[in-house]
């Protein structure tokens, strides 16, 4: 007759306890789940209801990035543009234009060149004349004050002398102008043309380079 171990009722309580300690847990989870799951599903259908108006929200409070093309920040046009200055002996000077727009940096890396369209440089002179230079588009160095014209260049000096080239180049510091294209214009004296011209003293001198060819105008005298 064969007999059971004396150690088989200690496995069996411990299997014991070890179920019921797993099937109280359990319990203890299912209870808490009764309470937790009926709060978080109400929670969802809260958020599911509310969500279109909060994703509109999130929507506004998104940052704002502008596409920006730095090179049409560069190029931006300017109405009307104009700079006032004075020369190195203290005389002022305008340069002013129908349109203008910053172009690209010069060979010296500065970048203080603007395109302009329909300039006119006004300038005084010692004297106290007035001398105007204009043309259909031109560069304008703010920093050096170089004036570079093209197209219909016209030279006025209010002595009532008017000379027109294709291009021309004005120094603003020092009053003077130069051009290396074919010049013609008139005045109380006569006519003149040339292949090329220098002004100096703000319009006070004129040499025209080049052949030139000058008609003066016949002065009549009165006999006596």
């Amino acid at each position: 007759m064969s007999r059971t171990p004396s150690h088989t009722p200690a496995l069996g309580s411990r299997r014991t306890l070890l179920e019921r300690g797993q099937t109280l847990r359990y319990s203890r989870f299912v209870g808490r789940a009764k309470l937790i799951l009926p709060s978080v599903a109400g929670a969802l259908i809260v958020a599911v209801a509310v969500w279109p108006y909060l994703s509109v929200s999130f929507e506004r409070l998104k940052p704002v990035f502008l596409k920006l093309d730095f090179a049409q920040l560069r190029d931006q046009k300017m109405i009307n543009p104009r700079y006032s200055g004075v020369d190195k002996d203290k005389r002022p000077f305008t340069v002013s234009a129908d349109a203008g727009r910053r172009s690209a940096t010069d060979a010296s890396g500065d970048d203080d060149l603007v395109a302009l369209d329909g300039p006119k440089a006004d300038i005084l002179t010692k004297e106290g004349a007035w001398v105007v230079v204009a043309g259909d588009t031109g560069i304008y160095q703010a920093q050096t004050h170089f004036l570079d014209l093209f197209g219909h260049v016209t030279l006025f000096h209010d002595k009532g002398y008017e000379f027109k080239t294709s291009s021309a180049r004005v120094d603003l510091d020092s009053g003077t102008a130069e051009g290396h294209e074919p010049i013609a214009g008139d005045g109380p004296s006569g006519t003149v043309s040339g292949e090329g011209f220098r002004v100096l003293q703000k319009g006070d001198i004129v040499i025209f380079t080049g052949k030139n060819h000058l008609v003066l105008d016949h002065i009549h005298g009165d006999g006596s």
